[in-house]
């Protein structure tokens, strides 16, 4: 008997096996390409020219070749630009062509077109409309001309007006379209105020100021407007700094202390005790009240706000807002402008109603020139160092800060002069005192020391001096970081007799008493001048 072959066997496999082997394939393409992405060496898939080699004999030639085509086709494309500008301008009129020409040219085109129906030039429309439009073509530049006359002799008179910068969208020094809008809303609050409210800051309060404005405002109308200096962030500063400030701005205008609103998380700031912000703010209401009360006008009293971008303008606004009534409706108008810590969020001018007798314009925030005293002072100083300056005034918002390194170089020389403020510095960030560097700059060290710290690190570990520029900025803004600018010596010329009988009449009608403005002698200082921190 002979044994049959067996049957042969099926090469199929069951579902369940192929499956499995199609998530392991899976999971192990995905594993390949985790791996890729950590690969410090990888390489894009897309294959680089590798070029002509360097050996080719022809290479020059080559080249040449490359570089003629690379010429050739620029030249046509600036061809197809002519072309297209002279299509686009070829019924234009010369502005050198005479009216006859013109009526020449029209009348053979007319000729060409129309023989029989045109037997003299004089009959041609086309010519007469040719010649017109030139007549006033010609019209046209002679008045544009004496005018641009006017408008030089009109610069020339009025090189010493005042050239606003505005900072909205960025650093003073951009003429960008928004600069002449806010040049245009700060002439509208200056001829619609009866009372300007200029909001300084108090680390800074002369940084912040301009004379020039002060000047043109108390110019105006006849000297009828009212301006009233506010130092706005005074928990920033010492109380001992804030009276010498107090004392020094009162001989020149009217000035009072304001806290606009609560400080920053983790702000190291002062307790001045009286200086509340509900304090402060119903000081300088009840200040607005009593002019717009003696005055009796038959409307309400204007009150518009101005100063740098950072300062608190709005902030002010919504606490006056807040002093009226309760419930919802000071909630409601206690946000009336909109705030921010970074500068910019007021782009366009708001009005607040208060009650029948004020109103309140919000301003954006405008770099006004500084004196003439001051502008011949730093003459000499570069782009970058009044760059730096306005970092510091917090008029320039983070996104527009090209390089902020110029900035902690002048914080540094700031707070370098009190050894208890630098100390106060190092002590923040917990970094041990400075070393100069081999060129004496003790910025770069400071910067690696707080990257290091603040963990503003690049790859390999290389300290990003940007970042960590960026991020004392920030400190310095929120008050995070103590510094102030004290004010000038007593021995300092301070202002005239006529400033001095100004004042005291403006500061009757605003019933403007006592050191703090409130009829009171609050505010005392513990302990011979020594100020009280928070923490």
């Amino acid at each position: 008997m002979v044994n049959k072959p067996g049957k042969p066997k099926s090469k199929r496999t069951p579902v369940r096996l192929r499956h499995k082997i199609e998530k392991a394939s899976a999971a192990k393409q995905r594993k390949q390409t985790k791996l890729a992405k950590k690969n410090p060496e990888w390489r894009s898939r897309l294959k680089k020219d590798p070029g002509i080699p360097s050996l080719f004999p022809y290479k020059d030639r080559i080249l040449h070749q490359i570089e003629e085509k690379k010429r050739l086709k620029e030249e046509e494309a600036l061809g197809r630009r002519e072309e297209s500008r002279s299509g686009n301008t070829k019924n234009a009129i010369p502005n050198n062509m005479t009216a006859p020409n013109v009526a020449d040219v029209g009348g053979d085109l007319f000729d060409e077109t129309m023989e029989d129906d045109a037997p003299t030039d004089s009959s041609n429309p086309l010519a007469a409309l040719l010649a017109s439009a030139t007549a006033r073509a010609v019209d046209y530049e002679e008045a544009s001309g004496s005018e641009g006359d006017d408008d030089a002799m009109d610069s020339d008179h009025s090189a010493s007006d005042i050239d606003l910068e505005a900072s909205s969208t960025g650093f003073a020094g951009r003429h960008d379209p928004s600069r002449r809008a806010f040049d245009k809303v700060y002439k509208t609050i200056l001829s619609s105020s009866d009372i300007i409210l200029y909001i300084l800051d108090a680390r800074d309060p002369n940084g912040t100021r301009s004379r020039d404005i002060e000047r043109e405002i108390t110019a105006a109308d006849s000297g009828s407007k009212r301006l009233i200096l506010v130092i706005n962030k005074v928990d920033l500063v010492p109380p001992a700094v804030l009276k010498s400030w107090l004392s020094y701005l009162r001989r020149y205008l009217p000035t009072l202390p304001l806290r606009a609103s609560n400080p920053a998380p983790n702000a190291r700031t002062f307790d001045h005790k009286s200086l509340t912000v509900k304090g402060t703010s119903e000081t300088l209401l009840r200040a607005l009240k009593t002019y717009a009360h003696g005055k009796q006008l038959k409307r309400s009293t204007t009150v518009g706000v101005i100063g740098y971008p950072n300062v608190g303008k709005s902030s002010v606004i919504n606490a006056l807002t807040s002093c009226l009534g309760g419930g919802g409706a000071a909630r409601a108008r206690s946000t009336a402008c909109p705030v921010g810590a970074e500068a910019g969020i007021t782009t366009a001018m708001r009005e607040v109603k208060l009650d029948n007798k004020l109103k309140l314009l919000d301003s954006p925030g405008i770099v006004f020139p500084a004196a003439l005293e001051l502008e011949v002072q730093t003459s000499t100083k570069t782009k970058k160092d009044e760059q730096a300056r306005l970092i510091l005034l917090n008029a320039v918002p983070p996104k527009q800060i090209s390089d902020p390194i110029p900035a902690i170089t002048l914080l540094l020389s700031r707070l370098s002069t009190s050894q208890a403020s630098l100390e106060n510095l190092l002590a923040h960030y917990d970094i041990p005192p400075l070393m100069a560097g081999v060129r004496g700059d003790v910025t770069t060290d400071f910067l690696v020391q707080v990257a290091r710290k603040r963990g503003r690190l690049g790859k390999g570990g290389v300290p990003n001096l940007t970042a960590a520029a960026m991020t004392v900025i920030t400190d310095w803004r929120d008050g995070r970081i103590q510094g102030w600018v004290d004010a000038p010596s007593g021995e300092e010329e301070g202002g005239t007799s006529d400033q001095k009988e100004v004042v005291k009449q403006w500061a009757e009608e605003f019933k403007l008493e006592g050191p703090w403005g409130n009829g009171s002698g609050g505010g005392k200082v513990d302990k011979g001048g020594d100020e009280v921190m928070k923490e």
